[in-house]
């Protein structure tokens, strides 16, 4: 081979390789159509799955979701109404009305068209049991014909937190916000009447009663909403351009229902179909795109079809919609694919159709909806999903409080996810595809109620016509962590704070960091075990032992009880006060407590002093401190830790320390009058004595609390304010 054909076959071998490298990254690719190439029927389990995360209120006994608990308990409460239930809206916990509404009719609408593809996958009851969820709560927020509570939270003031929904009502203003006769909403009476009348369509199969209740609500909603015309007040987010559009949404769906010709009527004379369509898509501020599409199917009126098949037209490749290089059909940064996939669903449902589309065009249409889905689930430049929980490097970090499990309040603590949020469409890449998993960006990675109410329909149309197998036995409990979830709950972090040769300063930290699922517990201790053998080989009792309480957030603390031979403990109580996942004063508290023995080293060989720390490191980002021989409970009931002996389920019955009766010389060194055998007869055994004699109990008087007056002594002041306690004096001693 001359020198010029090597060089040729480098090159072709150079070329070869960097096309390789180019389709394997999508360079050169494009979304695909007209196959099999994800299961879709997995995909769609888990887009449904999605809300299951985003349930306010009195969730069931056996909620799949381990990491979720019941929330915000008391929202209406302010206005005498229980306004308990629906969804939260995205990453945060507003419930906003307006796009909850929407989308609870979008996922109704998918049922409506696609029936038998949730059935067939066995989804049925589970997206009908979802869109329940929400339509009895939009039926709780109109307790009468012209009133309707349209949001739940202040966006402003829920901004300001990063906590669970568990704990949210003590961070965050829940008030309940209204519609009525003098302050109207067309926009918010009209979508709600549009989701409980489609809740009315696909309920009369299977619940009559349900269809007939979501009606009435529907027809009195769209009344009100027509009789009073007017923007609803805006509560800080999701702004209405007009409300036109969300009548004639719920007009077309109760002709749609009741067939009573007033309604398609009044659904016909709100927007002039020249005005129809444009240059976007299905969404919660412009529903025109689904009314008019539904109204063409049911008039036949070519203006109407031309407008949907314009309007589709222009999300075609080249129709005028920019697309990113990947073939995403670009229309916004906020929610790129949340437009994409909804637009694909209406290019379904049309495509469908053959008695209004344009046979020539439903290829077109329904090839563009299966390249934009496909996108979304891996084919695109990346090469991942874009479904939390699916295919291939799904996103990890999307922006949603419950799904990261913050103990503090922060987004970057921890430094990863505690829970993954299946089937959540995140917002997308930016139009060159590019796409930054990271929590902080709200604007491509955060996920909402809208984002997925189109793409669970679209997503059914694929499972109807290429299949896939939703997953079996999916998904059990410890399907949701991922493997750097596993985090402690609940522990104690303990420091040494001081050390001296009788003195030891100890600071416990009490924690609270649950989020399987976020719980506020108020009966939380902690237990210090001790080894006193070394005390009582020298002739000291228990009662030679002292502890005090230093510095703390609200603590008691217990006198020293036995637990099994001369192994002792002493349990610092928070019970009483809230710890929580929260904020970071409210995820644990501590206390100082010092131990002092009447011998030198006298604790070293402590069981719960060989798990503290010595260099003290307060950060509750980290879990630096923890020990678990310092085991916490909870009104009794371990939580986690070790005791002497081995790991326990629960406390064994513990037996109080004996009282020593000093009638006659102690063991120890001292004298008679020596009690507490340190070589002196002082105060302090006259102490010990005068408590022996009135009977009370060794926890009740404790000696290093004697120096009652503060002034560094000992002395008889002290021991008369502590007699004249114990017989029951007040005021202070002269």
């Amino acid at each position: 081979m001359n020198p010029d054909q090597k060089k040729g076959k480098q090159l072709l071998f150079l070329l070869i390789t960097l096309v390789l490298i180019f389709c394997n990254t999508g360079i050169f690719a494009e979304p695909r159509s007209g196959g099999a190439y994800y299961n879709y029927g997995e995909a769609l389990q888990k887009s449904i799955l999605f809300y299951k995360a985003q349930r306010s209120g009195d969730l069931p006994e056996d909620y799949i979701l381990p990491y979720r608990a019941d929330s915000c308990m008391n929202d209406g409460a302010d206005v005498g109404l229980d306004l308990t239930g629906g969804w939260y809206d995205a990453g945060d916990h507003v419930k906003f009305g307006l796009p909850m509404a929407y989308s609870a009719a979008q996922l109704a609408w998918g049922v409506y068209e696609y029936r038998s593809a949730f059935e067939n996958a066995g989804l049925l009851d589970t997206i009908l049991d979802e869109i329940k969820w929400t339509t009895d709560y939009l039926i709780k927020c109109h307790p009468s014909p012209n009133v309707f509570y349209y949001d739940c939270g202040s966006g402003e003031s829920d901004h300001t937190c990063w906590v669970p929904p568990e704990v949210v009502h003590l961070y965050t203003d829940r008030s309940s916000y209204k519609v009525d006769a003098s302050t109207p909403g067309s926009d918010i009476a009209g979508q709600a009447a549009a989701a409980l009348a489609l809740a009315s369509l696909i309920f009369e199969p299977t619940d009559p009663s349900y269809a007939a209740l979501a009606l009435s609500h529907a027809k009195e909603l769209f009344t009100f909403g027509d009789t009073y015309r007017g923007k609803y007040p805006l509560n800080g987010f999701y702004p209405s351009g007009t409300y036109l559009d969300d009548l004639m949404w719920a007009a077309v769906w109760l002709y749609i229902k009741t067939n009573d010709s007033t309604y398609l009527d009044k659904a016909s004379s709100y927007i002039s179909p020249d005005a129809l369509g444009g240059q976007h898509t299905h969404c919660w501020d412009d529903v025109t795109y689904g009314a008019t599409l539904k109204m063409a199917q049911i008039t036949k009126d070519p203006v109407r079809i031309q407008k949907v098949e314009a309007n589709l037209d222009y999300w075609l490749p080249n129709g005028g919609l920019a697309y990113s290089p990947g073939g995403l059909a670009y229309l916004s940064v906020w929610g790129a694919l949340r437009y994409a996939t909804t637009a694909a669903f209406l290019a379904f449902v049309w495509s469908d159709d053959t008695t209004v589309c344009t046979p020539s065009k439903a290829e077109s249409y329904r090839t563009f909806a299966e390249k934009q889905l496909n996108y979304a689930l891996g084919d695109n430049p990346r090469g991942g999903s874009y479904e939390v929980g699916f295919g291939k490097n799904p996103p990890v970090h999307p922006h949603h409080r419950t799904a990261h499990g913050s103990w503090i309040s922060m987004l970057d603590v921890p430094a990863f996810h505690r829970h993954i949020l299946y089937g959540a469409l995140v917002g997308g890449p930016n139009s060159n595809d590019v796409h930054t998993d990271d929590i902080t960006d709200y604007t491509t990675n955060e996920v909402a109620d809208d984002y997925n109410a189109g793409f669970v329909g679209a997503l059914a149309r694929m499972y109807d016509m290429y299949g896939g197998n939703p997953l079996s036995n999916w998904p059990q409990p410890e399907d949701f962590i991922p493997p750097e979830g596993e985090v402690n709950e609940y522990f104690t972090r303990g420091w040494i704070q001081w050390e001296g040769p009788k003195d030891l300063d100890v600071l416990f930290q009490v924690n609270n960091r649950s989020a399987n699922p976020p719980t506020i517990r108020t009966g939380m201790s902690a237990r210090y075990f001790l080894d006193l053998t070394e005390i009582f080989d020298a002739g000291y009792s228990v009662n030679n032992m002292t502890l005090k309480l230093g510095t703390n957030d609200g603590a008691t603390i217990t006198g020293l009880k036995s637990w099994s031979g001369n192994i002792y403990y002493f349990d610092l109580d928070f019970t009483g006060l809230p710890i929580h996942a929260g904020d970071w004063n409210d995820c644990e508290k501590e206390a100082i407590v010092r131990i002092t023995s009447p011998i030198t080293g006298g604790m070293t060989n402590d069981w719960s002093y060989q798990g503290l720390s010595k260099n003290p490191d307060y950060d509750c980002k980290t879990f630096n401190g923890m020990t678990d021989r310092i085991p916490v409970y909870d009104n009794g009931e371990l939580l986690w830790g070790n005791v002497p002996g081995g790991t326990a389920t629960s406390a064994p019955t513990a037996t109080p320390a004996s009282t020593p009766v000093p009638t006659a010389a102690p063991t120890g060194s001292g004298t008679l009058g020596d009690v507490n055998s340190d070589g002196s007869i002082d105060i302090i055994d006259a102490l010990l004595v005068a408590q022996d004699y009135v009977g009370l109990s060794p926890a009740t008087f404790n000696p290093a609390y004697a120096d009652t007056n503060c002034n560094g002594n000992i002395d008889i002041v002290d021991a008369l304010l502590i007699a004249q306690y114990y017989v029951g004096l007040t005021g202070e001693f002269c």
